[in-house]
C-alpha cells in the first residue's frame, strides 16, 4: 500500500464497533478513527470548503453553491469518526466528516463513512451523482493527473501560453516562465472556479517553455504540429549513405537471413563489402610500463623440478 497501492472503503455500522477495521493492521492507513457512534437519521451529503476546491468533488452535479442545500437525495446512516490524517471533502450530519481522502507513502486511501451511496443510484429523492463520484474516486486513487489536488499545468493555445494551478489552499504566488532563449518573466494567476487559478501570456518564440511557482514545475512546447523529425518517419539508408561512404563503411538491413558477416580489417582497407562488414583493427594503444612476477619462488621451483626428476627416474627404473 505504502509503495503505490490504492484502498477504498465504504464504512458501515461495524466500523464503529470493537470489531472495526480500525482495530486491524489496516487501521494504520485509514484516515479516520471511529468514536463508536452511528447516526441513523436523514441528512444530505455536502461538500466541505476544501471539497469545493478538490478536483474529485469540486463541481459534482447538484452540489449547489456555497451556502445552498444540495439538489441530491438524503442518506440515512453515517459512522461518526475523527479525522487524524487526510482531507475531508464531504460532510454529513452536523458537519461530521463523510468522505476523507489521504495519501499514505506513495499510495492513496479514500474512506466513505456511510454505506448508503446506493440510494443515489436508486434515484431516491432524485438520486445523486453516485457514478460520477465513484469514477472520480477510482481515477484519483489510480493517480490520474487531471485530478491532482495540488498541481501546475502549462499548455500552448495559439500564440498564448496558458498556465493553470490547482491548489487546495488559496495561493497567490506568481509563476515564473523561462522562455526558449533563457530569459524569464513572472506574472500572477487569477482565481477561477474551485481550487483553480489561471493566467495567459503572449508568446513569440518557438521551443520549450518552463513554468514554476517554486514548488511545482510544468513544461509546454511551442512549435509546428508536424516538426521536421516527424515529417518523414520511413526507414531509409539515404540519410546515412554520405557518412558511411566517407568513412569507408556501408549500410546494412537486419532481418531473417540478412545479418552480414563481421570481420576484422586493417586500417585503410574497406570496411564493408557484399554481405560483410568490418571492424578496423587500429592497434591504437600505448604501453606505459610492464612488470614481471615469478610463478613460484626459486627454491620451490627447484624442489618441484628435483621431485619430478626423481619420480621420472624411479618410473624408468621399473
Amino acid at each position: 500500500m505504502r509503495k503505490g497501492g490504492a484502498f477504498l472503503e465504504a464504512a458501515g455500522p461495524n466500523f464503529g464497533t470493537p470489531m472495526s477495521m480500525f482495530r486491524t493492521p489496516l487501521g494504520e492507513i485509514l484516515p479516520t478513527e471511529p468514536t463508536g457512534n452511528v447516526e441513523e437519521k436523514g441528512f444530505k451529503p455536502q461538500l466541505t470548503e476544501l471539497g469545493r476546491r478538490h478536483p474529485v468533488t469540486e463541481d459534482l452535479p447538484g452540489a449547489g453553491k456555497l451556502g445552498e442545500a444540495p439538489g441530491w437525495g438524503r442518506w440515512f446512516r453515517q459512522v461518526e469518526a475523527r479525522v487524524h490524517n487526510g482531507t475531508a471533502v464531504m460532510s454529513g450530519d452536523r458537519n461530521e466528516p463523510l468522505l476523507v481522502l489521504n495519501r499514505v507513502g506513495k499510495g492513496r486511501v479514500a474512506q466513505l463513512l456511510s454505506d448508503q451511496m446506493w440510494l443515489w443510484a436508486r434515484g431516491f429523492e432524485g438520486g445523486g451523482p453516485q457514478a460520477e463520484l465513484l469514477r472520480r474516486l477510482a481515477y484519483w486513487l489510480m493517480k490520474e493527473p487531471d485530478l491532482e489536488e495540488n498541481d501546475l499545468r502549462a499548455t500552448i493555445e495559439g500564440d498564448h501560453l496558458l498556465v493553470t494551478r490547482q491548489s487546495l489552499e488559496a495561493d497567490d504566488r506568481p509563476v515564473t516562465v523561462t522562455m526558449p532563449d533563457g530569459t524569464s518573466t513572472s506574472f500572477t494567476l487569477t482565481t477561477s472556479s474551485g481550487g483553480r487559478s489561471t493566467g495567459t501570456m503572449a508568446i513569440s518564440q518557438m521551443g520549450m517553455y518552463r513554468v514554476t511557482d517554486g514548488t511545482h514545475n510544468a513544461l509546454a512546447a511551442a512549435g509546428p504540429l508536424n516538426p521536421v523529425e516527424l515529417a518523414d518517419v520511413r526507414t531509409t539508408p539515404e540519410k546515412l549513405a554520405p557518412a558511411s561512404k566517407a568513412s569507408g563503411g556501408g549500410v546494412f538491413w537486419s532481418g531473417e537471413g540478412t545479418i552480414p558477416d563481421v570481420r576484422r580489417v586493417s586500417p585503410g582497407r574497406p570496411a564493408a563489402g557484399h554481405n560483410w562488414m568490418g571492424f578496423r583493427e587500429n592497434g591504437d594503444y600505448v604501453v606505459t610500463g610492464f612488470s614481471e612476477v615469478p610463478l613460484l619462488p626459486a627454491i620451490a621451483a627447484m624442489l618441484l623440478t628435483i621431485g619430478l626428476l626423481i619420480a621420472a627416474w624411479r618410473r624408468e627404473g621399473r
